[in-house]
């Protein structure tokens, strides 16, 4: 039987952002900024997931954008629109609104921290913009062809796509390159929403192609608590922050 995982955190209710910035004329094209008081913080740029489905939006992660500001990071947390069979609006969004971010303040280093389908779209901009200082990537959906053969969410890399995953390697993570940005996948071996037999293939190839790729397994934890301030992987995360070079 099938245990189901705990998704209190969609119960959390945070702050508001410090502000709202826009960086398109579409209701979905804004981002949530979080302040810090540390002036020379890095910035992490936080991607929502949701399985790219419009039911997710980006109020689900402002609970962790508000503990990560909270430990002295700036934050900007990220909405993009989210079309079933129209991925080019996605990745378009993603790219144009962390080119905006880092455009803002040019000597601010970039982190990128995406979970589950936003996991998948920081994987994939870390292969079209350059300068990040490190991806870290939360259950990522890190392999769109296996992910579609398990035909995750009930067919959610079908409707994400329009087509098959075999039709769009140019936005499956483990066929493309980060470009030499150092990246962590930290995984729930418990997962029962994105396998992290996903994570494990993807750190596998990436390493055998000398890429800089680490895979944080964690025995007993599921999808949700990675995103979750108040679970035993918080410390995790903040270690693994901690380690980004500035």
């Amino acid at each position: 039987m099938t245990i189901p995982e705990d998704r209190s955190v969609f119960d959390l209710i945070a702050p508001k952002p410090d502000s709202v910035l826009r960086y398109g004329d579409l209701p979905d094209q804004c981002i949530d900024i979080y302040l810090t008081e540390k002036s020379n913080a890095p910035m992490i740029i936080l991607i929502h997931g949701g399985y790219w489905r419009s039911e997710y939006d980006r109020i689900h992660l402002r609970p962790l954008a508000t503990a990560l500001a909270s430990n002295g990071w700036q934050v900007a947390l990220v909405e993009y629109r989210r079309i079933a069979g129209d991925p080019d609006a996605m990745v378009s969004d993603i790219k144009t609104a962390i080119e905006f971010v880092m455009a803002s303040d040019a000597t601010r280093p970039i982190i990128l921290m995406g979970h589950s389908a936003g996991g998948h779209l920081a994987l994939w901009a870390a292969s079209v913009i350059s300068k990040l200082k490190s991806v870290i990537a939360l259950a990522p959906i890190a392999d769109l062809a296996t992910g579609e053969k398990l035909n995750l969410d009930s067919g959610a890399i079908a409707s994400f796509l329009g087509k098959s995953a075999a039709l769009r390697t140019d936005l499956d993570p483990i066929l493309i390159s980060a470009q030499a940005t150092p990246t962590t996948l930290i995984h729930g071996a418990a997962d029962i929403h994105v396998p992290i037999e996903l994570s494990r293939g993807y750190v596998k190839s990436k390493i055998l192609k000398g890429e800089i790729v680490n895979l944080i397994e964690l025995a007993g934890i599921g999808h949700f608590e990675l995103i979750d301030p108040r679970s035993s992987v918080w410390p995790v995360i903040l270690e693994e922050l901690a380690k980004a070079p500035n």
